[in-house]
């Protein structure tokens, strides 16, 4: 630990030395003591370091002299002390305005004292606070790893740490909650932004956090009378939260920085311990859920035992969610984590069983539903998928989130209907005319669900297209798709206008369309009976393409 130049200046061998200029630097931190003579080559000082010297030749050289006066103000030295000897018999004032300027301390040391003597008593304060702060780092490591080996959770490693450094402290997940703190001397309070609140002072620290974990490193905040010290808890290569301390200015000491980095680390092997504990739960769950939706169960009484055993009741109505993100990500592990996150904290909360089963790029959960009628349960279940929707954006406002809804059933055996119904919901829902909607019930799917009964039953749907749209179905990527020229008048009750500037073409285009159409199959688009074939097999074609990329 390295110390203060108004601390070198209190040694008993700095007591007839003189400070001259640069007042405003007594703060800065001697890494180390440097004694030259001649200053030939002023490049190879080291950040930091305390410079004594001579001065020999300054005056006679005057490229040396412009050499220091860059060095006087470049702040890359803690400091400098100068003997006024027979070389340089006082600090010429040039010297003086700079070091003033720049804030570098410029020390006079008289003939009389011995430059090792000096050296000796800087250093030896240097290696006693080194050693100082290696005994209290052990300390700490113990403190904390004793705290590991007795199973204490993060709230008494938090208590701990903020007893360690008497500063108030706050634990932040990767959402940018805080999920522990403790209070000591300075009230402070926050909310999900994140923006912590300290006196009178409201601060957003999120680019804060973001820094301090792209860097992987310690970040300093002043505000006001205090500092903020923010260090990231890092472990396989990732960021899973932040320790931030709070403490008056005037009381920090560089201890605490090493009390925060051992935590730190503590915090770390917590969170992967937690992180393992979750991975487990989720393989369970979706190995469970596994065997519900493929109907991989001879009885229904076993596998409604084996729930309980996860602690999950399924005499109670059941309804499936679908989670999918329309956006390609390169980690997608990672986003099903943050979603998996937000699914359970938010069902705690609500105090809801629930099962949650992984996928490749979409999430599926099983959970209990409530209503006296269909329609007062299709309610509950878009209230609680737009209150997943709206706190995930909240987090991750940039990466869009699509669920799909199926029915709800109070039977496991058709709890694989449910996830069908979901799946579909969440993959067809473009099919729709207001395609903006994030949040899909099956039961919006209209028509569709109809086809896709058949379709399921074992009828052939190109059957029902085949018929009436074989001569207008595109055969190549050039052809003109007269089949999404028929779909937009239709939707858009037959209005040359509004389907015109959907498709943005002029209206002679699309009447010339809607000629070739009729002309191609045969029928009358003015005829509610041909119209309504039409509609039916413009539907079947898109539900069959559309289940095919499924």
């Amino acid at each position: 630990m390295a110390i203060h130049i108004s601390e070198a200046l209190k040694l008993p061998v700095m007591k007839d030395t003189k400070l001259i200029a640069g007042h405003k630097g007594l703060n800065n931190t001697i890494k180390w003591v440097t004694i030259v003579e001649v200053l030939d080559d002023m490049h190879r000082l080291q950040d930091g370091e305390f410079l004594i010297t001579t001065a020999f030749g300054m005056n006679e050289n005057e490229d040396r002299l412009n050499e220091f006066y860059k060095l006087l103000t470049s702040n890359k030295l803690s400091g400098i002390a100068i003997n006024t000897s027979f070389y340089m018999k006082e600090i010429p004032e040039s010297f003086i305005t700079a070091a003033n300027k720049s804030g570098l301390p410029l020390i006079e040391i008289p003939t009389d004292i011995n430059f090792s003597v000096i050296t000796k008593g800087l250093l030896e304060q240097i290696v006693n606070n080194q050693m100082h702060l290696l005994e209290f780092s052990n300390t700490i490591h113990r403190k904390l790893t004793n705290l590991v080996l007795n199973n204490q959770g993060l709230t008494e490693i938090t208590n701990t740490l903020a007893e360690l450094t008497s500063a108030t402290t706050l634990i932040y997940n990767d959402f940018y909650e805080v999920v522990h703190y403790t209070k000591q001397n300075i009230d402070v309070t926050f909310d999900k932004k994140p923006i912590v609140k300290l006196e009178d002072l409201k601060i957003n620290i999120q680019k804060d956090l973001i820094q301090s974990s792209a860097e992987e490193t310690t970040t300093h905040k002043k505000v006001g009378p205090y500092t903020m010290t923010i260090y990231p808890i890092i472990a396989k290569q990732a960021c899973y939260g932040w320790v931030v301390i709070i403490k008056p200015t005037k009381q920090w000491k560089e201890l605490d920085e090493i009390a925060v980095g051992h935590t730190a680390t503590i915090y770390a092997i917590e969170f992967l311990k937690r992180e393992a504990v979750e991975e487990t739960k989720m393989r369970l769950q979706g190995d469970f859920l596994k065997d519900i939706f493929n109907r991989n169960f001879t009885n229904k009484d076993t596998i409604m035992e084996d729930g309980k055993m996860l602690g999950y009741d399924l005499s109670l109505k059941q309804a499936v969610f679908y989670f999918r993100f329309p956006k390609k990500n390169k980690d997608s592990k990672k986003r099903n984590d943050k979603l998996y996150h937000v699914l359970e904290q938010l069902l705690n909360q609500k105090n809801k069983q629930h099962l949650i089963q992984a996928k490749m790029d979409s999430l599926i959960l099983l959970t209990n539903v409530t209503g006296e009628t269909k329609r007062k349960i299709r309610t509950y279940c878009r209230q609680l998928a737009q209150e997943i929707h709206d706190q995930w954006s909240y987090f991750f406002p940039n990466d869009p989130l699509t669920i799909g809804i199926g029915k709800h059933y109070d039977n496991v055996v058709h709890l694989a209907k449910s996830a069908r119904e979901a799946r579909y919901a969440v993959s067809l829902f473009s099919l729709l005319q207001y395609r903006e909607k994030n949040i899909i019930h099956y039961d919006d799917l209209g028509m569709y669900d109809l086809l896709l009964e058949m379709k399921d039953s074992g009828i052939d749907l190109s059957t029902i297209y085949m018929d009436c749209l074989e001569n207008i179905i595109p055969t190549n990527n050039k052809s003109l798709d007269l089949i999404d020229t028929l779909d937009v008048y239709l939707k858009n009750n037959q209005s040359i206008q509004t389907a015109a500037d959907q498709l943005y073409i002029h209206r002679h285009t699309l009447r010339y369309r809607l000629n070739q159409i009729e002309k191609r199959t045969g029928l009358n688009l003015k005829s509610a009976d041909d119209r309504l074939k039409l509609q039916i097999g413009v539907m079947a074609y898109r539900l069959v393409h559309t289940v095919r990329q499924m």
